[in-house]
């Protein structure tokens, strides 16, 4: 679905939300609930049929937000403080992305929103049924 080409695209090198959008695009098209028009497809847009009806989504941002990623230099900055809190807080912040990084040749699987939501959706199925 949409969210496993979303993770598919950030751990690929070089994708753009460009890249992204043609992947759904190419991958997506004629599925029942899934829609990009002409007009969509020259916007970067693509629609989902809900419960409730249509909605349409715009690509842009939608690669960066998911890699979720704190930049290395704010992660640095916040290791120099001279606050033994805020110190703290950045060892904990990295050693929790550290724990996300690939420990192989290939990306774990949920290291993005995307597949953290995921997840979470599968665990809380498990617990309804």
């Amino acid at each position: 679905g949409i969210l496993n080409i979303l993770d598919d695209q950030c751990r690929a090198p070089g994708t753009t939300d460009k890249t992204f959008a043609n992947d759904l695009y190419q991958k997506l098209s004629g599925k029942p609930r899934f829609e990009a028009n002409f007009r969509q497809v020259g916007a970067r847009q693509f629609g989902v049929f809900h419960y409730a009806g249509l909605v349409e989504y715009e690509t842009d941002g939608f690669v960066e937000k998911n890699r979720d990623e704190l930049p290395k230099e704010a992660s640095d900055l916040l290791l120099s403080s001279s606050i033994d809190f805020v110190k703290e807080l950045a060892s904990i912040i990295k050693s929790t992305s550290a724990q996300d990084k690939p420990t192989s040749g290939r990306a774990k699987k949920n290291a993005t929103v995307g597949g953290h939501f995921a997840k979470q959706l599968q665990e809380l199925r498990a617990k309804i049924d």
